[in-house]
């Protein structure tokens, strides 16, 4: 077996990735999964640095959850917004697509008919219109049986992590819960 070399700026200081010294802990990611799989609320909290956002990337696959990055000045509107758009959200009002072509049909007959000649012809014109209009989803925000509505009306089945829950107004946590 290969043994990877690392640097000590590789391993150890802040980092967007899952650390190099991440330690799988049965006390934690055990509990962690088991827990996920019940399909209730799950709050993970500890004091900064503690390894709480690297347990859920050791956790789960990235193409199972949203992030919510929560802020200090959001209302529950607000925060419910945030969670629709993280997972997509984009209301479409109409669509209409442009297509233009033109036919000309033109014939003409010559008859030995006393010498007379007939000619004839035609022309049509075909447009069709088909235009895209999007705006911001109709709903209210401060509601959270619509929240959950949209939701379950796009059939979404992903985890929503709400990062720094603590940042946010103590009113909102409360209202959100």
């Amino acid at each position: 077996m290969v043994e990877k070399v690392h640097s000590v700026d590789d391993v150890f200081g802040i980092n967007r990735d899952l650390p190099l010294n991440y330690v799988e802990r049965d006390s934690a990611d055990n509990v962690l999964v088991n827990n996920l799989a019940r399909q209730q609320h799950l709050v993970i909290y500890g004091s900064s640095k503690q390894g709480k956002t690297s347990l859920r990337k050791h956790c789960l696959d990235p193409k199972d959850y949203i992030v919510v990055h929560c802020s200090n000045k959001w209302t529950l509107d607000n925060l419910h917004e945030a969670i629709l758009k993280q997972a997509g959200f984009e209301l479409t009002l109409s669509q209409t697509t442009a297509i233009s072509g033109k036919q000309k049909i033109f014939a003409k007959l010559k008859a030995g008919i006393f010498g007379a000649e007939i000619e004839g012809g035609g022309e049509s014109e075909n447009v069709h219109e088909n235009i895209l209009t999007k705006a911001p989803l109709e709903l209210d925000p401060l509601d959270v049986n619509d929240i959950i509505s949209a939701l379950t009306k796009i059939k979404f089945k992903k985890f929503i992590v709400l990062e720094d829950f603590h940042y946010l107004p103590i009113e909102t946590q409360k209202d959100f819960k």
